[in-house]
């Protein structure tokens, strides 16, 4: 074999190995403004009474293929839980009640984190599944989306997003695993609603 030969042999098998990432749409990522950005969650007792609040996403990051949503990670900070439904002292005692190791335990866990691993769908609507980490456990979960993508702008929302609790070690007066509770019973599944601003 000539050096001519086995140089055009050496082009060509670059050249194949080159080609199919070039040819790979190329990715862009949008940071999660967590000034405007909002998580809003709800947990409900057995007898029908609920609470609400909210929590702060500490940063995130949406990660696109032209137009199509591909990945993403969001940070919670978990020492940011508020209540929205009570005032004054009542309010800060559930606050902090949520924050100590009966729920979240935020000095030992102080950050939760979601990861994107697949999303399927097209145009304005998805149907995303990622890894759930609370309290150093991961869990997978899934949820429907709507993100809306112009320019250098992403707005994204999830509605009703449904976190089973328990899964996390977090048992306090679930009924699955105390019993004589009765009315004080807290529901396994607390829901988030989502809203999520971002830019390039």
């Amino acid at each position: 074999m000539t050096i001519k030969t086995t140089l055009s042999a050496l082009f060509a098998m670059i050249l194949l190995a080159v080609l199919p990432a070039s040819a790979r749409p190329t990715t862009d990522e949008f940071n999660v403004d967590t000034s405007k950005s909002t998580v809003a969650w709800t947990g409900q007792n057995i007898a029908g009474g609920k609470h609400t609040g909210t929590v702060g996403i500490s940063k995130g990051t949406l990660v696109f293929e032209g137009e199509k949503l591909v990945g993403g990670t969001f940070t919670v900070d978990v020492n940011t839980i508020e209540v929205t439904d009570l005032a004054g002292d009542r309010a800060t005692r559930l606050a902090n009640h949520l924050k100590n190791e009966d729920f979240f335990d935020a000095p030992k866990f102080p950050d939760a984190v979601f990861r994107i691993t697949k999303v399927e769908g097209a145009g304005d609507g998805f149907s995303i599944r990622g890894d759930l980490t609370i309290k150093g456990i991961t869990k997978s979960i899934a949820f429907p989306a709507v993100v809306h993508h112009s320019g250098n702008t992403v707005h994204a929302t999830a509605k009703g997003v449904k976190i089973d609790r328990t899964q996390f070690d977090i048992k306090y007066r679930s009924g699955n695993f105390f019993s004589g509770l009765g009315d004080r019973a807290i529901s396994d599944e607390f829901q988030l609603d989502i809203e999520i601003f971002a830019a390039r």
